[in-house]
Protein backbone atom coordinates (compact mmCIF):
# COMPACT_ATOMS: atom_id res chain seq x y z
CA UNK A 1 0.00 0.00 0.00
CA UNK A 2 1.60 3.47 -1.27
CA UNK A 3 2.06 6.05 1.50
CA UNK A 4 -0.78 8.41 -0.27
CA UNK A 5 -3.45 5.60 -0.03
CA UNK A 6 -2.41 4.76 3.43
CA UNK A 7 -2.92 8.77 3.95
CA UNK A 8 -6.33 8.78 2.06
CA UNK A 9 -7.61 5.90 4.44
CA UNK A 10 -6.96 7.71 7.43
CA UNK A 11 -10.21 10.16 6.05
CA UNK A 12 -12.04 7.22 7.12
CA UNK A 13 -12.94 6.45 10.76
CA UNK A 14 -11.86 3.29 12.57
CA UNK A 15 -13.50 2.13 15.82
CA UNK A 16 -11.56 -0.29 18.21
CA UNK A 17 -14.00 -3.21 18.73
CA UNK A 18 -13.80 -6.18 21.12
CA UNK A 19 -13.36 -9.29 19.68
CA UNK A 20 -16.11 -11.59 19.60
CA UNK A 21 -14.83 -14.27 21.76
CA UNK A 22 -13.54 -11.56 24.68
CA UNK A 23 -14.30 -12.88 28.42
CA UNK A 24 -14.30 -10.93 30.63
CA UNK A 25 -12.41 -12.16 34.08
CA UNK A 26 -14.12 -14.61 36.28
CA UNK A 27 -13.93 -15.61 39.89
CA UNK A 28 -11.63 -11.91 39.54
CA UNK A 29 -10.39 -12.08 43.57
CA UNK A 30 -9.24 -15.42 43.09
CA UNK A 31 -7.68 -14.40 40.15
CA UNK A 32 -5.75 -11.65 41.47
CA UNK A 33 -4.65 -13.49 44.90
CA UNK A 34 -3.08 -16.05 42.32
CA UNK A 35 -1.80 -13.83 39.63
CA UNK A 36 -0.97 -10.61 41.36
CA UNK A 37 -2.64 -8.79 38.36
CA UNK A 38 -5.71 -9.17 36.42
CA UNK A 39 -7.87 -6.83 33.83
CA UNK A 40 -11.00 -6.25 35.31
CA UNK A 41 -12.78 -4.51 32.81
CA UNK A 42 -12.14 -3.02 29.21
CA UNK A 43 -14.78 -0.71 26.99
CA UNK A 44 -13.93 1.01 23.20
CA UNK A 45 -14.66 4.47 22.50
CA UNK A 46 -13.89 5.24 18.60
CA UNK A 47 -9.93 4.50 18.38
CA UNK A 48 -9.85 4.65 22.87
CA UNK A 49 -10.22 1.90 24.93
CA UNK A 50 -10.35 2.61 28.76
CA UNK A 51 -10.27 -0.46 31.25
CA UNK A 52 -9.41 -1.20 35.06
CA UNK A 53 -6.83 -3.71 36.63
CA UNK A 54 -7.14 -4.77 39.88
CA UNK A 55 -3.80 -6.02 41.47
CA UNK A 56 -3.07 -7.51 44.89
CA UNK A 57 -2.20 -4.80 47.64
CA UNK A 58 1.36 -6.18 48.45
CA UNK A 59 3.05 -3.09 49.18
CA UNK A 60 2.84 0.78 49.27
CA UNK A 61 5.75 0.93 46.05
CA UNK A 62 3.94 0.15 43.36
CA UNK A 63 3.17 0.62 39.68
CA UNK A 64 0.88 -0.40 36.91
CA UNK A 65 1.74 -0.04 32.89
CA UNK A 66 0.26 -1.30 30.03
CA UNK A 67 2.66 -2.39 27.13
CA UNK A 68 0.94 -2.67 23.81
CA UNK A 69 1.91 -3.32 20.33
CA UNK A 70 0.29 -3.56 17.02
CA UNK A 71 3.40 -5.93 15.10
CA UNK A 72 3.61 -8.93 17.20
CA UNK A 73 5.98 -6.82 19.33
CA UNK A 74 7.81 -5.75 17.59
CA UNK A 75 7.41 -2.02 18.37
CA UNK A 76 5.82 -1.84 21.64
CA UNK A 77 4.54 1.23 23.50
CA UNK A 78 4.24 1.50 26.95
CA UNK A 79 1.02 4.10 29.05
CA UNK A 80 0.90 4.10 32.93
CA UNK A 81 -2.54 3.38 34.22
CA UNK A 82 -3.53 5.51 37.52
CA UNK A 83 -4.72 4.34 40.76
CA UNK A 84 -8.00 4.75 41.16
CA UNK A 85 -9.01 2.99 44.59
CA UNK A 86 -7.97 0.45 47.45
CA UNK A 87 -10.34 -2.07 48.69
CA UNK A 88 -10.16 -2.87 52.37
CA UNK A 89 -12.62 -5.94 52.20
CA UNK A 90 -10.39 -7.45 49.67
CA UNK A 91 -6.87 -5.93 49.94
CA UNK A 92 -6.58 -4.82 46.49
CA UNK A 93 -6.20 -1.93 44.40
CA UNK A 94 -7.73 -1.06 40.95
CA UNK A 95 -5.79 0.92 38.50
CA UNK A 96 -7.09 2.88 34.94
CA UNK A 97 -5.56 3.52 32.19
CA UNK A 98 -6.73 4.44 28.92
CA UNK A 99 -4.98 3.82 25.35
CA UNK A 100 -5.61 5.93 22.43
CA UNK A 101 -4.72 4.76 19.13
CA UNK A 102 -2.47 8.09 16.72
CA UNK A 103 -2.54 8.55 13.39
CA UNK A 104 1.19 7.26 13.07
CA UNK A 105 0.01 4.01 14.36
CA UNK A 106 -3.17 3.69 12.29
CA UNK A 107 -0.29 4.46 9.10
CA UNK A 108 1.33 1.66 10.25
CA UNK A 109 -1.41 -1.10 10.65
CA UNK A 110 -2.50 0.44 7.06
CA UNK A 111 0.94 -0.37 5.72
CA UNK A 112 0.81 -4.04 6.77
CA UNK A 113 -2.58 -4.71 6.29
CA UNK A 114 -2.04 -7.44 3.53
CA UNK A 115 0.77 -9.18 5.11
CA UNK A 116 0.35 -12.45 5.75
CA UNK A 117 0.19 -12.79 10.13
CA UNK A 118 -1.11 -15.31 12.78
CA UNK A 119 -2.22 -12.06 14.20
CA UNK A 120 -5.02 -10.21 12.62
CA UNK A 121 -3.69 -7.28 10.99
CA UNK A 122 -6.29 -4.69 12.09
CA UNK A 123 -5.47 -4.94 16.00
CA UNK A 124 -3.49 -4.26 18.60
CA UNK A 125 -2.00 -6.69 21.68
CA UNK A 126 -1.56 -5.19 24.75
CA UNK A 127 -0.31 -7.30 28.36
CA UNK A 128 -0.41 -5.58 31.75
CA UNK A 129 2.64 -4.99 33.87
CA UNK A 130 2.24 -4.93 37.86
CA UNK A 131 5.47 -3.58 39.68
CA UNK A 132 6.44 -3.87 43.42
CA UNK A 133 9.74 -3.09 44.63
CA UNK A 134 10.96 -3.46 41.24
CA UNK A 135 9.91 -7.49 40.93
CA UNK A 136 7.43 -7.79 37.72
CA UNK A 137 4.00 -8.93 37.81
CA UNK A 138 2.41 -9.78 34.13
CA UNK A 139 -1.27 -10.72 33.17
CA UNK A 140 -0.78 -11.34 29.49
CA UNK A 141 -4.49 -13.58 29.68
CA UNK A 142 -2.59 -16.85 29.89
CA UNK A 143 0.21 -16.12 27.51
CA UNK A 144 -2.56 -15.31 24.53
CA UNK A 145 -2.21 -11.92 25.03
CA UNK A 146 -5.36 -9.57 25.47
CA UNK A 147 -6.55 -8.67 21.46
CA UNK A 148 -8.25 -5.10 20.63
CA UNK A 149 -9.81 -5.14 16.94
CA UNK A 150 -9.79 -2.15 14.21
CA UNK A 151 -12.63 -2.00 11.85
CA UNK A 152 -13.39 0.82 9.67
CA UNK A 153 -16.70 2.41 10.24
CA UNK A 154 -19.11 2.22 7.80
CA UNK A 155 -22.45 4.00 6.89
CA UNK A 156 -24.04 -0.34 8.03
CA UNK A 157 -22.63 -0.22 11.05
CA UNK A 158 -23.65 2.97 12.88
CA UNK A 159 -21.87 4.13 16.37
CA UNK A 160 -24.39 5.41 17.63
CA UNK A 161 -27.31 4.30 20.68
CA UNK A 162 -29.94 5.07 19.22
CA UNK A 163 -29.13 3.41 15.47
CA UNK A 164 -27.12 0.39 16.05
CA UNK A 165 -28.47 -2.77 17.94
CA UNK A 166 -25.24 -4.28 18.22
CA UNK A 167 -23.73 -0.97 19.56
CA UNK A 168 -26.75 -0.99 21.93
CA UNK A 169 -25.88 -4.42 23.43
CA UNK A 170 -22.44 -3.82 23.97
CA UNK A 171 -23.07 -0.48 26.06
CA UNK A 172 -25.42 -2.66 27.89
CA UNK A 173 -22.51 -4.84 28.75
CA UNK A 174 -19.84 -2.18 29.06
CA UNK A 175 -22.55 -0.48 32.23
CA UNK A 176 -23.54 -3.99 32.95
CA UNK A 177 -26.93 -3.46 32.99
CA UNK A 178 -29.21 -5.70 35.15
CA UNK A 179 -32.90 -6.68 33.72
CA UNK A 180 -35.62 -5.20 35.34
CA UNK A 181 -36.91 -6.83 38.18
CA UNK A 182 -39.50 -6.91 40.83
CA UNK A 183 -37.94 -5.27 43.61
CA UNK A 184 -37.44 -1.61 41.61
CA UNK A 185 -40.12 0.90 42.45
CA UNK A 186 -42.03 1.47 38.78
CA UNK A 187 -39.38 1.46 35.67
CA UNK A 188 -37.13 4.04 37.26
CA UNK A 189 -33.30 2.49 36.71
CA UNK A 190 -30.87 2.62 39.87
CA UNK A 191 -27.18 3.90 39.67
CA UNK A 192 -24.52 1.54 41.73
CA UNK A 193 -22.75 3.32 44.02
CA UNK A 194 -18.72 2.64 43.10
CA UNK A 195 -17.71 3.86 46.09
CA UNK A 196 -18.31 7.26 47.16
CA UNK A 197 -19.78 8.19 44.08
CA UNK A 198 -23.33 9.34 45.26
CA UNK A 199 -22.96 12.89 44.63
CA UNK A 200 -22.29 11.90 40.71
CA UNK A 201 -25.35 9.00 40.40
CA UNK A 202 -27.95 12.34 42.29
CA UNK A 203 -27.01 14.70 39.78
CA UNK A 204 -27.50 12.06 36.53
CA UNK A 205 -31.14 11.07 37.95
CA UNK A 206 -32.21 14.68 38.13
CA UNK A 207 -31.41 15.34 34.96
CA UNK A 208 -32.72 12.18 33.63
CA UNK A 209 -36.20 13.52 34.99
CA UNK A 210 -35.75 16.88 33.23
CA UNK A 211 -38.15 16.07 30.37
CA UNK A 212 -37.03 18.73 27.89
CA UNK A 213 -33.47 17.93 28.14
CA UNK A 214 -34.05 14.04 28.10
CA UNK A 215 -36.27 14.19 25.16
CA UNK A 216 -33.57 16.33 23.36
CA UNK A 217 -30.77 13.88 23.23
CA UNK A 218 -33.28 10.34 22.68
CA UNK A 219 -35.77 12.12 19.92
CA UNK A 220 -33.00 15.03 18.31
CA UNK A 221 -32.14 13.34 14.74
CA UNK A 222 -28.63 15.28 15.44
CA UNK A 223 -27.47 12.94 18.39
CA UNK A 224 -27.85 10.50 15.92
CA UNK A 225 -24.91 11.62 13.64
CA UNK A 226 -22.70 12.51 16.36
CA UNK A 227 -18.96 11.59 16.43
CA UNK A 228 -17.79 9.42 19.39
CA UNK A 229 -13.96 10.31 18.55
CA UNK A 230 -14.72 14.09 18.85
CA UNK A 231 -17.80 14.58 21.24
CA UNK A 232 -16.99 11.90 23.83
CA UNK A 233 -18.71 13.70 26.69
CA UNK A 234 -22.02 14.24 25.01
CA UNK A 235 -21.97 10.70 23.50
CA UNK A 236 -21.19 9.01 26.54
CA UNK A 237 -24.16 10.98 28.25
CA UNK A 238 -26.62 9.77 25.58
CA UNK A 239 -25.21 6.12 25.58
CA UNK A 240 -25.79 6.18 29.75
CA UNK A 241 -29.58 8.11 29.41
CA UNK A 242 -30.53 5.82 27.00
CA UNK A 243 -29.67 2.70 29.20
CA UNK A 244 -31.72 4.76 32.44
CA UNK A 245 -34.95 5.62 29.88
CA UNK A 246 -34.92 2.64 28.42
CA UNK A 247 -37.04 0.65 30.99
CA UNK A 248 -35.01 -2.61 30.05
CA UNK A 249 -32.88 -2.02 33.28
CA UNK A 250 -33.43 -1.86 37.21
CA UNK A 251 -29.72 -1.00 37.80
CA UNK A 252 -26.74 0.35 35.89
CA UNK A 253 -23.23 -0.05 36.94
CA UNK A 254 -21.94 3.77 36.13
CA UNK A 255 -18.00 2.40 35.17
CA UNK A 256 -17.62 3.57 31.59
CA UNK A 257 -19.16 7.06 32.20
CA UNK A 258 -17.56 7.71 35.39
CA UNK A 259 -14.04 6.77 34.40
CA UNK A 260 -14.15 9.29 31.17
CA UNK A 261 -15.30 12.08 33.19
CA UNK A 262 -12.19 11.37 35.70
CA UNK A 263 -10.09 11.93 32.51
CA UNK A 264 -11.63 14.92 31.44
CA UNK A 265 -11.31 16.28 35.18
CA UNK A 266 -8.79 14.73 37.71
CA UNK A 267 -10.97 15.47 40.98
CA UNK A 268 -13.50 12.83 39.53
CA UNK A 269 -10.53 10.41 38.35
CA UNK A 270 -11.01 8.85 41.84
CA UNK A 271 -13.78 7.38 43.52
CA UNK A 272 -14.27 9.88 46.41
CA UNK A 273 -17.11 12.35 48.00
CA UNK A 274 -17.76 15.57 46.07
CA UNK A 275 -19.91 18.10 45.67
CA UNK A 276 -23.04 18.07 43.95
CA UNK A 277 -23.25 21.08 42.82
CA UNK A 278 -19.91 21.62 41.33
CA UNK A 279 -20.39 18.04 39.51
CA UNK A 280 -23.59 19.42 38.14
CA UNK A 281 -21.92 22.73 36.44
CA UNK A 282 -19.31 20.96 35.28
CA UNK A 283 -21.36 18.20 33.29
CA UNK A 284 -23.38 20.90 31.95
CA UNK A 285 -20.66 23.01 30.62
CA UNK A 286 -18.83 20.21 28.93
CA UNK A 287 -22.42 18.70 27.46
CA UNK A 288 -22.65 22.28 26.51
CA UNK A 289 -19.16 22.49 24.86
CA UNK A 290 -19.71 19.39 22.93
CA UNK A 291 -23.09 20.79 21.77
CA UNK A 292 -21.81 23.80 19.99
CA UNK A 293 -19.21 21.71 18.54
CA UNK A 294 -21.81 19.95 16.50
CA UNK A 295 -24.66 22.04 15.55
CA UNK A 296 -23.33 25.90 16.74
CA UNK A 297 -26.28 26.01 19.44
CA UNK A 298 -26.92 24.36 22.64
CA UNK A 299 -29.86 22.96 24.12
CA UNK A 300 -27.72 23.50 27.41
CA UNK A 301 -27.88 27.39 26.64
CA UNK A 302 -31.60 27.66 26.01
CA UNK A 303 -32.88 25.52 28.92
CA UNK A 304 -30.40 26.25 31.94
CA UNK A 305 -29.29 29.81 31.25
CA UNK A 306 -30.68 32.73 32.81
CA UNK A 307 -29.46 36.47 33.33
CA UNK A 308 -28.30 38.55 36.26
CA UNK A 309 -28.68 42.45 36.32
CA UNK A 310 -26.38 43.80 38.96
CA UNK A 311 -26.70 48.20 39.07
CA UNK A 312 -24.06 49.70 41.03
CA UNK A 313 -24.40 53.32 42.32
CA UNK A 314 -22.17 55.86 43.46
CA UNK A 315 -22.82 56.45 47.19
CA UNK A 316 -21.20 60.43 46.37
CA UNK A 317 -22.12 60.96 43.45
CA UNK A 318 -25.25 58.59 42.41
CA UNK A 319 -23.86 57.42 39.17
CA UNK A 320 -24.57 53.84 38.16
CA UNK A 321 -23.05 51.60 36.06
CA UNK A 322 -25.12 48.17 35.06
CA UNK A 323 -23.57 45.00 33.88
CA UNK A 324 -25.14 41.41 33.06
CA UNK A 325 -24.37 38.07 33.49
CA UNK A 326 -25.33 34.41 32.86
CA UNK A 327 -25.76 31.97 35.72
CA UNK A 328 -26.84 28.22 35.35
CA UNK A 329 -27.80 27.76 39.23
CA UNK A 330 -29.04 30.44 41.66
CA UNK A 331 -27.36 30.11 45.01
CA UNK A 332 -28.62 31.36 47.64
CA UNK A 333 -28.07 32.21 51.45
CA UNK A 334 -29.99 30.60 54.46
CA UNK A 335 -30.95 32.97 57.12
CA UNK A 336 -29.25 31.75 60.46
CA UNK A 337 -32.23 30.17 62.17
CA UNK A 338 -34.78 26.79 62.50
CA UNK A 339 -37.10 27.13 59.66
CA UNK A 340 -37.60 29.68 56.89
CA UNK A 341 -39.02 29.72 53.51
CA UNK A 342 -37.72 29.79 50.26
CA UNK A 343 -38.82 33.10 49.76
CA UNK A 344 -37.26 34.45 52.67
CA UNK A 345 -34.21 33.02 51.03
CA UNK A 346 -34.74 34.96 47.76
CA UNK A 347 -34.85 38.16 49.93
CA UNK A 348 -31.19 37.97 51.67
CA UNK A 349 -29.84 37.40 47.81
CA UNK A 350 -31.21 41.15 46.76
CA UNK A 351 -30.33 42.47 49.56
CA UNK A 352 -28.01 45.87 48.96
CA UNK A 353 -24.42 45.14 49.38
CA UNK A 354 -22.20 48.01 50.32
CA UNK A 355 -18.99 48.53 48.47
CA UNK A 356 -16.21 50.15 51.60
CA UNK A 357 -12.97 49.54 52.50
CA UNK A 358 -11.03 47.45 50.25
CA UNK A 359 -14.19 46.76 48.39
CA UNK A 360 -14.30 50.17 47.12
CA UNK A 361 -16.04 50.71 43.53
CA UNK A 362 -13.92 53.15 40.66
CA UNK A 363 -16.42 55.60 39.53
CA UNK A 364 -16.23 56.16 36.10
CA UNK A 365 -17.38 59.93 37.45
CA UNK A 366 -15.83 60.90 39.73
CA UNK A 367 -12.28 58.89 38.39
CA UNK A 368 -11.80 57.67 41.52
CA UNK A 369 -12.24 55.03 44.05
CA UNK A 370 -15.29 55.46 46.01
CA UNK A 371 -18.19 53.74 48.38
CA UNK A 372 -20.84 52.08 46.36
CA UNK A 373 -24.31 49.96 46.27
CA UNK A 374 -24.72 47.26 44.50
CA UNK A 375 -28.10 45.65 44.01
CA UNK A 376 -29.15 42.30 42.31
CA UNK A 377 -31.97 41.43 40.40
CA UNK A 378 -33.01 38.57 37.71
CA UNK A 379 -33.21 40.06 34.24
CA UNK A 380 -34.19 37.19 32.58
CA UNK A 381 -35.02 33.44 34.10
CA UNK A 382 -33.95 30.20 32.70
CA UNK A 383 -36.65 27.71 31.63
CA UNK A 384 -35.27 24.84 34.14
CA UNK A 385 -34.54 26.51 37.23
CA UNK A 386 -31.89 25.13 39.47
CA UNK A 387 -31.34 26.25 43.36
CA UNK A 388 -28.09 26.00 45.66
CA UNK A 389 -29.40 26.36 49.13
CA UNK A 390 -26.04 27.18 50.32
CA UNK A 391 -25.75 24.78 53.15
CA UNK A 392 -22.14 24.85 53.96
CA UNK A 393 -19.88 27.64 54.80
CA UNK A 394 -16.36 28.84 56.62
CA UNK A 395 -16.73 29.18 60.54
CA UNK A 396 -14.41 31.81 62.12
CA UNK A 397 -11.72 28.75 62.67
CA UNK A 398 -11.67 28.32 58.57
CA UNK A 399 -13.83 24.78 59.61
CA UNK A 400 -16.74 24.27 56.62
CA UNK A 401 -20.13 23.73 59.00
CA UNK A 402 -23.44 22.67 58.04
CA UNK A 403 -26.45 24.88 57.98
CA UNK A 404 -29.24 22.36 58.68
CA UNK A 405 -32.07 25.02 58.70
CA UNK A 406 -35.48 23.81 57.19
CA UNK A 407 -36.49 25.54 54.23
CA UNK A 408 -39.70 25.19 52.78
CA UNK A 409 -40.52 25.47 49.32
CA UNK A 410 -43.33 25.12 47.04
CA UNK A 411 -43.74 21.90 44.96
CA UNK A 412 -46.06 23.71 42.68
CA UNK A 413 -46.26 27.13 41.85
CA UNK A 414 -43.53 28.87 42.86
CA UNK A 415 -43.48 32.23 41.40
CA UNK A 416 -40.43 34.73 40.65
CA UNK A 417 -42.09 37.48 39.01
CA UNK A 418 -40.88 39.95 42.38
CA UNK A 419 -37.49 38.79 41.49
CA UNK A 420 -37.49 39.43 38.06
CA UNK A 421 -39.78 42.51 37.47
CA UNK A 422 -39.44 41.98 33.25
CA UNK A 423 -40.57 38.73 33.11
CA UNK A 424 -45.03 38.29 32.87
CA UNK A 425 -46.70 35.79 34.98
CA UNK A 426 -46.80 32.89 33.55
CA UNK A 427 -43.11 33.03 32.57
CA UNK A 428 -41.82 33.49 36.25
CA UNK A 429 -44.28 30.62 37.51
CA UNK A 430 -42.74 26.77 38.37
CA UNK A 431 -43.23 23.61 39.19
CA UNK A 432 -40.83 21.27 41.38
CA UNK A 433 -39.83 18.40 39.75
CA UNK A 434 -36.47 17.32 41.30
CA UNK A 435 -34.84 17.34 44.93
CA UNK A 436 -31.20 16.54 45.53
CA UNK A 437 -30.52 16.27 49.16
CA UNK A 438 -27.65 15.95 50.93
CA UNK A 439 -27.22 14.07 54.79
CA UNK A 440 -24.81 14.20 57.42
CA UNK A 441 -21.09 16.80 57.19
CA UNK A 442 -19.05 17.73 54.13
CA UNK A 443 -16.62 15.12 54.41
CA UNK A 444 -18.52 12.31 55.58
CA UNK A 445 -22.42 12.72 53.54
CA UNK A 446 -24.75 11.11 51.47
CA UNK A 447 -26.33 12.18 48.54
CA UNK A 448 -30.08 10.75 47.65
CA UNK A 449 -32.69 12.40 44.88
CA UNK A 450 -36.66 12.95 44.86
CA UNK A 451 -37.59 13.02 41.83
CA UNK A 452 -41.10 13.21 39.73
CA UNK A 453 -42.36 11.53 36.47
CA UNK A 454 -44.62 14.06 34.73
CA UNK A 455 -46.11 11.65 32.98
CA UNK A 456 -47.07 9.59 35.94
CA UNK A 457 -46.88 12.42 38.32
CA UNK A 458 -45.47 10.17 40.62
CA UNK A 459 -42.19 10.50 42.99
CA UNK A 460 -39.54 8.34 42.98
CA UNK A 461 -36.66 8.30 45.82
CA UNK A 462 -33.51 7.22 44.09
CA UNK A 463 -30.71 6.36 46.68
CA UNK A 464 -28.08 5.01 44.04
CA UNK A 465 -29.34 1.87 42.90
CA UNK A 466 -32.36 1.48 45.16
CA UNK A 467 -35.36 3.16 43.53
CA UNK A 468 -38.31 3.84 45.96
CA UNK A 469 -41.89 5.33 45.57
CA UNK A 470 -42.45 8.48 47.42
CA UNK A 471 -44.92 10.43 49.43
CA UNK A 472 -44.04 14.16 48.19
CA UNK A 473 -45.74 15.36 51.54
CA UNK A 474 -42.45 14.34 53.20
CA UNK A 475 -41.09 17.13 51.12
CA UNK A 476 -42.30 19.96 53.86
CA UNK A 477 -40.11 18.40 56.47
CA UNK A 478 -37.05 17.93 54.50
CA UNK A 479 -34.25 19.83 56.37
CA UNK A 480 -31.46 18.56 54.01
CA UNK A 481 -32.51 19.68 50.41
CA UNK A 482 -29.80 21.26 48.75
CA UNK A 483 -30.26 21.29 44.71
CA UNK A 484 -33.93 22.17 43.81
CA UNK A 485 -34.76 21.52 40.15
CA UNK A 486 -38.18 23.51 38.93
CA UNK A 487 -39.19 23.76 35.44
CA UNK A 488 -40.95 26.58 33.86
CA UNK A 489 -44.96 26.09 33.57
CA UNK A 490 -44.91 26.76 29.66
CA UNK A 491 -41.78 25.29 29.13
CA UNK A 492 -41.66 23.07 26.18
Amino acid sequence: MSVSSEKQGLNQEYSLCMPKDFERSRNLLQQVYEKQVVLEYIFTRGITAYGGIRVNNRGFHKEVSVKYSIDQWKTASVIHAYHSIFYYDSNTNLFQFKLTITNDELLLMLSTKDSTSSILPMSISFAICYVVHEHNFWDNNYSLDYILEIEENTEKRSKSILLDDAFRVQIAKDYRAISHGSDQAGIVCGLKNLGGTCFMNSVLQSLLFTSPLTSYFLLNEDMKNISVSNEIIVNEYLNLIYLLFCKKYAVIIPVPFKQIIGHMQDIYFENQQQDAHEFLLFLLDYLHEDLIRIKLTSIIVDLFHGTYKSTTTCIDCEHFSINFETFVCLTLPIPLTSRCTLEDCLQHLYEDEYLADDSRWFCSECQRLCNGKKQLEIYKLPKILIIQLKRFQLNHEFNWIKNDTLVLYPADNLSLQQSCPSSSSQQALYTLYSVISHQGSLNDGHYTTFCRDNEQLQWFECDDEKIKYFNSDKLDSNSNAYLLFYIMKNAT
